[in-house]
């Protein structure tokens, strides 16, 4: 089973960054060890936020479980990708000129770290939270004729994204939770409570007047609903940004399976 920190042995890391000095690793044959103990730590992530793995849901809840595991593969290996790219270009000063092993080893080493500890730990927590908000729009959709609006709600302090949001309430199926739907940035926190009718709309005055300010601050990757949209990374995210010449090979994954079980 996944666990809730990043599995990757240093000696394997070292094998890595060694392997991409000598060529015989490249971004266009990631490493499948690699690419799955990212995927195990996000997906880990992904299972504690909805609440259980493949086999402990059934129907509707599962479907949704299903894809947004998948899309946790296809984002490691977007991520991956991007990562072998980002160490092999520290193989030349700028200068151009080709760096020791040893140099290379300590530059190499601290961009794992930076993708992977720092990075990751932002990615792991953004995976529990768009899980925990993927399952709650599942029943929020189930029993919206009962409780047909959402108020959104900081829970405390907020940043200067979310502040703006606090107590909007708009109908389940306005638009706007197709785009501010938490969550909102990294580290966001923020939910949305499910009322009746008694509670009071926010006006369209005030509902323009907020979510331009809310989303002109937003980055396009959070401008998403993970239960509706059935991710928890959007492509929007940088990963899944490549050069035109590599827009097919990412079309397959980047060369790397979909298992479809765990």
């Amino acid at each position: 089973m996944p666990k809730d920190t990043f599995n990757y042995p240093q000696k394997k890391i070292d094998e890595l960054i060694e392997g991409i000095y000598t060529g015989s690793i490249i971004p266009y044959d990631i490493p499948e060890d690699l690419y799955f103990a990212v995927a195990d730590y996000l997906k880990s992530g992904l299972y504690k936020g909805f609440g259980g793995s493949l086999v402990d849901f059934t129907g509707k809840d599962l479907e949704l479980l299903t894809e947004l595991r998948e899309n946790i593969y296809m984002f490691s290996a977007a991520k991956n990708f991007q990562q072998l790219q980002q160490i092999q270009s520290l193989m030349f000063d700028e200068k151009g000129e080709r760096v020791s092993m040893e140099e290379f080893s300590k530059l190499g080493e601290a961009t794992f770290e930076r993708w992977n500890s720092d990075w990751g730990r932002s990615e792991y927590n953004t995976a529990v939270h768009s899980a925990q908000m993927a399952s709650k729009w599942q029943e929020i959709e189930r029993t919206k004729d009962v409780l047909p609006n959402l108020t959104y709600s900081t829970i405390g302090d907020a940043c200067d994204i979310c502040a703006p949001l606090e107590g909007f309430t708009a109908p389940v199926n306005d638009s706007a939770w197709s785009s501010i739907y938490p969550t909102n940035h990294f580290s966001c926190l923020c939910v949305v409570l499910q009322e009746d009718n008694e509670k009071e709309l926010t006006s369209k005055t005030d509902k323009k007047e907020i979510l331009d300010s809310v989303e002109s601050k937003m980055q396009p990757m959070f401008k998403m609903n993970s239960g509706k949209d059935r991710i928890i990374f959007s492509t929007e995210h940088p990963y899944f940004k490549v050069d035109k010449k590599d827009s097919e090979f990412a079309k397959t994954n980047f060369g790397l399976p979909l298992p479809e079980s765990d």
